[in-house]
């Protein structure tokens, strides 16, 4: 089995020299600037990404806390207010008689 070894690419050699060095053609330094801008778009894409996590567990814990206060405002009219409707309507009971003025 023949191994294909990679010509060396001096990383102290401009962008615009390195494809001229290594083969003579363009295609080289075309295949390696798409290389370099895949790996800038996949470091932004996961900036991104992180950043949008980031923002949904905020939004999803600002929704726990809004979630007991709704719960706990609940409770607090539950006990407030009373139960039955008998309650209720019980003040008004006395006025079904009366005639009116």
């Amino acid at each position: 089995m023949m191994c294909e070894v990679m010509p060396t690419i001096n990383e102290d050699t401009p962008m615009s020299q390195r494809g001229s060095q290594s083969s003579g053609s363009d295609s080289d330094s075309h295949f390696e600037q798409l290389m370099v801008n895949m790996l800038d778009e996949r470091d932004r894409l996961l900036d991104t990404l992180r950043e949008t996590q980031e923002s949904l567990s905020l939004a999803q814990q600002r929704l726990q806390d809004v979630i007991y206060d709704r719960d706990s405002l609940q409770r607090q009219l539950n006990s407030a207010l009373p139960q039955d409707i008998e309650s209720l309507t019980g003040g008004l009971t006395g006025f079904k008689g009366a005639d009116p003025p």
